[in-house]
């Protein structure tokens, strides 16, 4: 006799939506969070920041303004496409327990 779990689905809109939304306030990686991948989500939260704040050091020589909006859009596409590959992962089962 064979036991086939039963996983519920994940929406990826769900997914892409809290990957955009606290985004925009600069919290990354909660839309990896609910697709699973847990590790993901962390590192994009501690990641970004940290690379947050070595562009305002670097806004004291003005490259700075450049490359946080750069870092921020980077973090807006990855981030989400991420959680998006992630929720198509949970849902398809190839997600290990």
């Amino acid at each position: 006799m064979y036991v086939v779990p039963v996983v519920a689905t994940k929406s990826t809109g769900a997914a892409a939506a809290l990957e955009l939304l606290p985004g925009l306030v600069g919290i990354f990686g909660i839309g990896n969070i609910y697709a699973g991948r847990v590790g993901v989500g962390i590192a994009l939260m501690v990641s970004y920041w940290v690379l947050f704040w070595i562009n305002v050091a670097l806004m004291f020589v003005f490259i700075g303004f450049v490359t946080w909006g750069l870092t921020w859009v980077a973090y807006m596409i990855v981030g989400s496409l991420l959680a998006v590959s992630g929720v198509g992962r949970h849902n398809s089962g190839m997600v290990t327990r």
